[in-house]
């Protein structure tokens, strides 16, 4: 048989545990609610780094050019001759990808003046008086919008093995 034998003497351990597990249990439930509430939160609501823009001279000017090969962009008008460059003296043009199949349909990543690089097809206007005329493997070829024949040529670098 089972005997229940009740004490006189109470014990508030019991008590002390379960309000520590609920305080535990309530900090968790609010933690994650404001976790939650925190991701939210509209990305434009985060205050926006402002630009100082500093006039570079002198030694101290930075050569983007030169930052760009440094971190792995192919150099800008590589593969161009003297005529070439003569041609295309009034942009800068800098030949990121290009995407060719055998019919010699694709399209060519081109960043044009320092801008952000876009993809153009050929027949596309890449810069005001500027079309892209062909791609092919590896290169790109640019020419002037009143001209059929290309004037300049861009070439991306072999690639290292």
């Amino acid at each position: 048989m089972l005997q229940v034998i009740q004490s006189n003497s109470k014990s508030f351990w019991p008590a002390l545990c379960a309000l520590a597990l609920s305080a535990v249990a309530a900090y968790s439930v609010f933690s994650w609610f404001f976790q939650i509430q925190s991701i939210a939160v509209a990305p434009s609501a985060v205050p926006n780094a402002i630009q100082a823009v500093v006039p570079q001279t002198g030694q101290n000017a930075i050569q983007s050019n030169h930052v760009a090969t440094a971190l792995g962009a192919p150099k800008a008008m590589e593969g161009q001759s003297g005529a070439n460059m003569a041609a295309s003296s009034d942009h800068q043009w800098t030949l990121l990808g290009v995407v060719a199949g055998a019919s010699g349909r694709g399209s060519a990543l081109l960043a044009v003046d320092g801008q952000p690089p876009k993809a153009f097809l050929p027949g596309q206007t890449v810069a005001p008086g500027w079309v892209l005329h062909s791609v092919g493997h590896r290169l790109a070829r640019l020419a002037p919008s009143q001209q059929d024949t290309p004037s300049v040529t861009l070439e991306l670098p072999k690639p290292e093995n």
